[in-house]
C-alpha cells in the first residue's frame, strides 16, 4: 500500500539480513563494504547488479480502519506553546494470528505495551505539573506500526500540528523489563542539536549513554520515530541500557537474544508475574526530564548539518 501517490515504488520490497544481502551481492561480484564505501561519495550513482529476483507471494487483502490516538498538555508560554515536544509509542500488535502450541493471541506485552505504559505515565506526570513547561507536550500512540509504520507515516503526511513546530519526537518501542541499569540507550539523539540535553539528563540520573548494541539490525529505521525523522523532525528512541545492576555483563545480551529468537512476534510475548519494571521507570523518568528540558529551551532543536535527515530551514 502506498500512502504517497505518485511516488516511485517497487513491485516487491522487504528486509534482508546482512548475511543474506552479502550472499546476494556476492552473485554480482560485489560486496556490501564496497558498495557502502561507494555510496558515501557525492558522485555515487545507482548501478546495475546484473541480478534478477523473481518472487511469489500469496496474500489475502483486507481493508481495515484504525486510528492514531493523540493527547496534549498545553504549554505556558504564549509564543512557545504553539511548539511541541512529542512522546510516542505504538499501541498495535499482531492480534489473532496463526496458533503456536494452541495459542493464537499475539499479546505484544513487550512489543509494545511497555512503551505505551511509559508514555501514559509521562502524560500523567506532565498533566500533574503545577508549572507547565513553555512548549506544549504531545502524546502520540500510533497504530499499524507492525504493518510498516503506517500510523506514524500517515501522521507525517497529515500532521495535526505543523511538523516544523515539533521540537523533538521521543519514541519508546519494545522495552525489556529488567532491574535498574547503569546506562541508557538513546538511538539517534547524537545526530541532533538536542544531544547536550540528553547528556545532561543522563548525568542527572547517573547514567552512562550506551550505543546501540546491534546497529546491523537497523532498529533506528524500524520504529515509528523514523517516519518523523524522514520528515525532518529530530527524532530518536529511548531504551534501557544493557548494564543491569547485580547481573553479569553478558546477562542482558543473553536476554535480548532469547526474546528475539523465542518471543518476538510470538504469542509468548505476554506478561510475566516475575518481571521487574525498574528499568522502565528509569526510561520514563529520563525521558520526562529530557522532554521537560527541551520544552523549556531555546531554540528549536535540529538535525546536525550534513545528516541524512537535515532539512533546510530547520
Amino acid at each position: 500500500m502506498q500512502l504517497e501517490p505518485g511516488k516511485y515504488a517497487l513491485a516487491f520490497a522487504g528486509w534482508l539480513t546482512q548475511e543474506a544481502g552479502s550472499k546476494l551481492l556476492g552473485m554480482s561480484g560485489k560486496s556490501i563494504e564496497e558498495l557502502m564505501k561507494a555510496a558515501d561519495s557525492r558522485d555515487f550513482r545507482p548501478m546495475p547488479l546484473g541480478i534478477r529476483l523473481k518472487g511469489h507471494l500469496n496474500a489475502k487483502i483486507r481493508q481495515i480502519q484504525s486510528r492514531n490516538v493523540l493527547g496534549q498538555v498545553e504549554g505556558s508560554d504564549p509564543k512557545q506553546k504553539n511548539e511541541f515536544v512529542m512522546f510516542s509509542a505504538h499501541w498495535d500488535h499482531l492480534g489473532i494470528a496463526l496458533p503456536v502450541n494452541g495459542d493464537e493471541i499475539y499479546n505484544g506485552a513487550i512489543d509494545n505495551a511497555t512503551g505505551c505504559g511509559v508514555v501514559l505515565e509521562q502524560a500523567r506526570a506532565f498533566a500533574q505539573l503545577g508549572q507547565k513547561p513553555k512548549r506544549s507536550i504531545m502524546f502520540a500512540f500510533w497504530t499499524a506500526e507492525e504493518s510498516g509504520l503506517r500510523g506514524a507515516e500517515f501522521y507525517a503526511a497529515h500532521p495535526v500540528q505543523p511538523l516544523n513546530k515539533i521540537a523533538v519526537n521521543i519514541n519508546y518501542d519494545a522495552l525489556r523489563p529488567s532491574g535498574r541499569t547503569r546506562d541508557i540507550v538513546v538511538t539517534g539523539a547524537e545526530r541532533t542539536s538536542s544531544y547536550p540535553m540528553v547528556q545532561e539528563a543522563a548525568r542527572r540520573f547517573d547514567l552512562e549513554i550506551a550505543t546501540d548494541a546491534h546497529p546491523e539490525q537497523g532498529s533506528f529505521y524500524r520504529s515509528d520515530h523514523f517516519m518523523l525523522a524522514r520528515a525532518g523532525v529530530p527524532a530518536f528512541k529511548v531504551s534501557p541500557g544493557p548494564k543491569e545492576h547485580g547481573k553479569p555483563d553478558k546477562f542482558s545480551e543473553a536476554a535480548f537474544l532469547e526474546f528475539n529468537t523465542k518471543h518476538y512476534h510470538q504469542p509468548s510475548d505476554q506478561f510475566q508475574e516475575d518481571w521487574d519494571f525498574a528499568s522502565l521507570e528509569q526510561s520514563a523518568r529520563f525521558g520526562f526530564l529530557l522532554g521537560l528540558n527541551v520544552a523549556n529551551s531555546e531554540p528549536l532543536p535540529r538535525w546536525n548539518a550534513g545528516d541524512e535527515f537535515a532539512v533546510s530551514g530547520r
